[in-house]
């Protein structure tokens, strides 16, 4: 008698639960080499420091630097740096009355700090001084023992001006050449700027040799216009998953401490006659105690300003443009904050390209605060196509001039010259340059209006590293798509707005 043969349809066939577990192991298994080679792929860029090396800080006065302090019409902080210890040091400084004439010095003692990094230290002096009188110029000489002296000259702005400054995105120029051009090139119009606000991302990285090539791209302007500069992310030294903010930042600066507890000198804000001017450590604020801080001190900055107009600093975006980047905090806790605080206009970096995006009220006007996304760096990234964005740039080096009036802030972006082919010592006229220009008024019903300038300026997307081989061709050619249909839906917009 033959055996009937079982059927294999349930009897061979693994158990639901097993089948389950064999799929959940495999998708771990997955999931843990694929994380496993994305953390090798990324290891250096997200916990990896810039090298630093070994160096030795000579006993000779450098790295002058001008900063206000709280009340920016009378009060200026000077700091440098000297050798490794503590030395007997001074600085005197000499006023310039009506005539011309130069007054008695007046000698400050500086205090002291030596700074430790991972390879070397160096030895920082800080002189407050209060009591400047608007309008006024001031000589100093600092002395330092075992070095020699050095001098610089400052002005005090007249307090029944308007208030004019340059603003500039990221530098972040690993050696300085480009950025000394640059900085070159303003030192024409030094006399006619108040303060330079920078968005943070100065250098490379925390290391001595790029903080070098940054005060010598700079040059003497840091010894004569006060620097506002707001943290970013490469000024900060990787800890895990945490980060620390290069010790050399507070004290080469020495801005105010009236920001929130944890982040003294570094988020802070300065009162001038016609704006507030508030800046925010953005790099350090993704934990919750770092936000709940933020929050409170921010609201509390713009709403106990008397001033006309609140001007806001930082380096991370509430709105990213470039291309698949998020600032998740910036975006869901900190721009309603700006919004409902009544910020006019927020500058911002790190993002290596160009945006600027407007709010919009009930019915639709273009109302403050707005939105400026900029950078002055050799280093670009390719944007991406927000509708957020009122008007968007890549591949450019820009520099801003903001002009500040008790009626009005005007805003005008700038592409820095390059030198005329054939023509070295030439450059183009500032005119023939100019990017994007705004300006905000006080509208009506108290609401700042937003004026748009710009939009017969045609928008320049220059970015263009996406590699040779066939993947980067594809990504170019997309890339120019994008652009070919921003430009239509623009040039339809304008159109049917005439």
């Amino acid at each position: 008698m033959k055996r009937r043969r079982r059927s294999t349809l349930h009897g061979h066939q693994p158990p639901k639960r097993k089948r389950r577990w064999r799929i959940a192991l495999i998708v771990l298994a997955v999931l843990l080499v694929g994380t496993g080679i994305l953390f090798k792929l990324r290891w250096r860029a997200w916990f990896g420091n810039v090298p630093e090396e070994a160096y030795t800080t000579e006993q000779a006065v450098s790295r002058v630097t001008l900063t206000p302090g709280e009340d920016f019409a009378s009060q200026r902080t000077i700091t440098w740096l000297s050798g490794e210890t503590a030395q007997p040091a001074e600085l005197l400084l000499r006023a310039i009355n009506e005539k011309g004439d130069t007054l008695r010095p007046i000698s400050f003692v500086p205090t002291s700090e030596v700074i430790a990094s991972r390879s070397g230290r160096g030895c920082y002096y800080q002189v407050h001084l209060d009591s400047l009188i608007s309008g006024r110029s001031y000589l100093y000489t600092i002395r330092v023992q075992g070095a020699d002296p050095v001098s610089g000259r400052f002005a005090m702005p007249s307090e029944d001006r308007a208030t004019h400054f340059v603003y500039m995105g990221d530098v972040q120029d690993p050696n300085g050449a480009e950025s000394k051009r640059y900085f070159d090139y303003l030192r024409h119009a030094a006399d006619s700027i108040d303060f330079f606000a920078f968005a943070g991302d100065q250098i490379e990285g925390p290391t001595d040799t790029y903080w070098r090539a940054w005060y010598t791209s700079i040059g003497s302007l840091t010894r004569s216009i006060p620097i506002i500069a707001a943290p970013g992310n490469h000024e900060y030294l990787k800890k895990g998953f945490g980060r620390e903010l290069d010790p050399r930042w507070v004290r080469q600066f020495g801005y105010p401490t009236n920001g929130p507890k944890d982040f003294l000198g570094r988020s802070y804000f300065i009162d001038m006659p016609l704006l507030r001017f508030i800046v925010m450590d953005t790099t350090d604020i993704m934990g919750l105690g770092a936000i709940n801080q933020h929050k409170e001190w921010l609201r509390s900055a713009l709403k106990g300003s008397h001033q006309p107009w609140q001007i806001v600093l930082f380096h991370h975006a509430v709105d990213c443009v470039r291309d698949g980047r998020k600032n998740l905090v910036m975006h869901y806790v900190f721009k309603d904050e700006l919004i409902e605080g009544g910020a006019d206009l927020v500058l911002q970096g790190h993002d290596h390209g160009y945006a600027r995006s407007t709010t919009r009220s009930e019915k639709g006007d273009t109302i403050a605060p707005a939105f400026v996304i900029s950078s002055a760096s050799p280093k670009v990234y390719r944007n991406g196509f927000d509708a957020v964005h009122d008007r968007l740039g890549s591949g450019l080096k820009l520099y801003q001039r903001i002009s500040v009036d008790s009626a009005t802030i005007s805003y005008a972006s700038y592409r820095f010259p390059e030198p005329v082919k054939g023509h070295p010592d030439s450059i183009t006229p500032e005119t023939k340059r100019l990017y994007d220009s705004i300006v905000i008024d006080k509208g009506t019903a108290g609401q700042p209006r937003v004026r748009d300038f710009a939009r017969t300026l045609p928008e320049r997307f220059e970015f263009d590293s996406f590699g040779a081989d066939s993947k980067g061709r594809k990504k170019a050619a997309q890339y120019a798509k994008e652009v070919r249909d921003r430009k239509a839906a623009h040039a339809s917009k304008h159109n049917s707005s005439k």
